[in-house]
């Protein structure tokens, strides 16, 4: 798996370096600091404030590849990693309001080795003037970098209030999965499969945005094995807030 996944950076940065200056399209790029980065409801960044970069790179109408970078803080969920990638290529069929997408995402942890991972992507998207409904589902095929293989299944609605800069926003995950019998397990479901939620507020001004963010877990504290290196604490209920900037 490791070599497919080695396989998906290097095709993604191929695209990216041949294609990006091809289109027409130019790429959005933004910048974060956050309080607590959460993925799914547990922290990565060892519940310690982050900062982060992304940037969304349109390679034709129907081809795109999103790329994060996020600091790890060492973060125990990754074995201590520094930096967190993500590559993302995607294909996007629309159809009379619908969008629908499948990709790839490839999960790398910088300065620590066996734990980047893979995972299929699909989402449904339909937008009805303020408000936008997301459902979406990623399977990471059985890898010893998260124990087993994983399954997440989630739905997300936004709506931003008319003649305001403010948008409401909500969702809801459950992660599922299968076990090898590797300690990495616990990395994406340290209780066994969980739900998650959020709610978030947000207020942007031209290019920069600012907001908080509430999000908890169903994981109960006697679920978590204290004594597993691959997981922490963070993974219950937290407010947390960010600001974001679009050049």
């Amino acid at each position: 798996m490791r070599y497919l996944l080695g396989l998906a950076v290097a095709a993604c940065g191929g695209l990216f370096f041949a294609d990006a200056h091809a289109q027409s399209a130019a790429p959005t790029i933004s910048f974060e600091a956050e309080t607590d980065h959460r993925e799914r409801g547990l922290s990565w960044s060892d519940g310690k404030a982050a900062i982060g970069a992304s940037a969304s790179v349109p390679l034709s109408y129907d081809l795109g590849i999103d790329i994060d970078a996020v600091s790890l803080r060492d973060s125990a969920r990754h074995g201590g990693a520094d930096l967190g990638l993500t590559v993302a290529p995607r294909y996007t069929l629309r159809s009379n309001g619908w969008d629908f997408s499948a990709g790839l995402r490839g999960n790398v942890f910088v300065g620590r080795s066996g734990t980047s991972f893979v995972e299929l992507t699909g989402e449904v998207a339909r937008t009805l003037g303020p408000a936008q409904l997301v459902v979406g589902a990623a399977f990471a095929p059985s890898q010893d970098a998260v124990g087993g293989s994983n399954l997440y299944l989630d739905a997300q609605l936004s709506a931003s209030i008319p003649g305001t800069p403010v948008t409401l926003y909500g969702g809801i995950g459950h992660t599922s999965g299968s076990s090898n019998g590797d300690p990495r397990v616990a990395r994406l479901r340290p209780g066994g499969d969980y739900l998650d939620h959020h709610l978030g507020v947000e207020y942007t001004d031209a290019n920069i945005a600012a907001g908080l963010r509430y999000s908890g877990t169903s994981i109960g504290a006697d679920e978590v094995d204290p004594l597993s290196r691959w997981t922490d604490r963070h993974y219950g209920s937290r407010v947390m807030a960010y600001l974001r900037f679009t050049p």
